[in-house]
């Protein structure tokens, strides 16, 4: 029997639409197991990209702390890494500050940019801003200080910055953490011609913490070690008291609030105000105080009075960057209900500060006189833990050239919590001209 070829033909058909099925379905296979492996790879690479940022930041977080830093946040996004730390381990700033590129540097692979913010109290004070690659070279002595730090950048606008890293955890905090701080105090005075300088020495430790953002506690003790202008600086007494908090709006105008015991035997509530403008080389200021006299004998009898003085001043700063040189002048009501103007100059040198200020009150009394501030031993202090003993960072001495009590105008009391001091020596002028002179 003959057999057609159409015979065969159905079977063949038949096949042919089978393997069209199979065809299909296992192109629907490959399709799902290649988006599968690509979800897969997705996870895998958002897995190892999270697990490498968070190993960077756990090791620069572990030997910043291991350094003695607190209040450390860190970022990393994309081709920058942002850091915010605070120092209370080097007595001066800008040696902190190229400590934390020597630590944090090194430690950096895959990034482009870095952005170091120091903090003081918690509290955000410039933003220094350089290439990793740039970084590397002045570490590895390719490029002086001069070229590194011209190639940085350093501003006092700090607010979009540190506002990114306010959702990053913070590690080492400084909170209830207590300082005995060691620091002299001294008086002189002109005496009789048998015994031309009079003198007060006092040793006067200071207890110092803070409990949250922008506050600080301090209580101080004087201990008479040497003294010749009258038998109350012979005993032990209280010194200084004071409860302070400091704020940082936006657009660098800060505000400090301090009440308590002040210098000059004041006690009572002071508020200082000061916007900085452009880098910080232009500042004005305000300053309103409401104080009354206090005195201690010993440490359980004390004078006081209840008839408060109210004192405040305005004032205005310039700062001239090539010369590290501040002019400032203000005018406005002081200790003595004086209404006076008063100008300063001062210069500093590294951690050297000198400077002129002359008075003249409405009244028609001039006076003038200096200032000086010098660093004290040691450089670095001992890792900040629950208690700590440590050295004041600086000594200040101010001399009058008249001091008969109805020439000293222009006088006003000291909280220890200026804002000129808060800033730590941390203008970007100063920080980049004293860079440039690192060897």
């Amino acid at each position: 029997m003959k057999v057609r070829s159409n015979d065969y033909l159905p079977i063949f058909r038949g096949q042919q639409k089978l393997s069209m099925r199979e065809k299909s379905q296992f192109v629907k296979s490959v399709s799902y197991i290649y988006n599968k492996i690509r979800l897969i790879s997705s996870f895998l690479i958002l897995f190892l990209v999270t697990n490498v940022f968070s190993t960077d930041k756990k090791v620069i977080t572990a030997q910043l702390v291991e350094n003695g830093f607190e209040n450390i946040r860190i970022k990393i996004e994309n081709a920058r890494i942002l850091i915010a730390y605070e120092n209370r381990v080097y007595r001066f700033e800008v040696e902190a500050l190229n400590e934390v590129i020597k630590i944090v540097v090194p430690l950096i692979d895959d990034r482009e940019e870095l952005i170091l913010i120091p903090l003081n109290r918690k509290i955000p004070i410039i933003k220094f801003l350089s290439s990793i690659e740039n970084c590397k070279a002045f570490l590895g002595n390719k490029i002086n200080a001069q070229q590194f730090i011209d190639d940085s950048d350093i501003k006092l606008d700090v607010d979009r910055e540190y506002n990114l890293l306010l959702d990053e955890s913070e590690f080492n905090s400084s909170n209830l953490r207590f300082d005995l701080v060691i620091k002299p105090t001294m008086s002189f005075e002109f005496g009789p011609y048998s015994d031309p300088i009079l003198a007060q020495i006092n040793l006067a430790p200071d207890i110092r913490t803070g409990f949250w953002k922008g506050m600080r506690l301090s209580y101080e003790t004087i201990f008479p070690l040497w003294n010749e202008l009258g038998s109350r600086g012979d005993s032990i007494r209280t010194g200084m008291v004071t409860i302070n908090q400091t704020f940082r709006l936006p657009k660098a105008f800060f505000i400090s609030t301090t009440a308590g015991i002040f210098s000059g035997n004041r006690y009572g509530f002071d508020f200082e105000a000061k916007k900085y403008f452009g880098d910080g080389n232009f500042s004005l200021g305000a300053n309103f105080g409401v104080t009354s006299y206090i005195d201690f004998s010993g440490m359980t009898r004390i004078l006081y009075s209840n008839q408060f003085l109210v004192t405040g001043s305005l004032s205005a700063e310039l700062r001239i960057e090539t010369y590290d040189l501040t002019l400032g002048a203000s005018i406005g009501r002081y200790l003595q209900k004086d209404n006076s103007i008063r100008f300063d100059i001062n210069r500093e040198f590294s951690e050297i500060e000198i400077g002129f200020f002359a008075i003249r009150s409405f009244e028609g009394v001039t006076n003038g006189g200096f200032t000086l501030t010098i660093p004290l031993f040691p450089s670095k202090y001992w890792n900040p833990s629950l208690v700590r003993l440590k050295v004041a960072e600086n000594y200040s001495w101010s001399y009058v050239v008249k001091s008969n009590t109805n020439d000293l105008i222009g006088q006003r009391y000291n909280t220890g919590s200026r804002i000129n001091t808060f800033f730590e020596k941390l203008n970007p002028s100063f920080v980049k001209n004293t860079f440039r002179k690192i060897n």
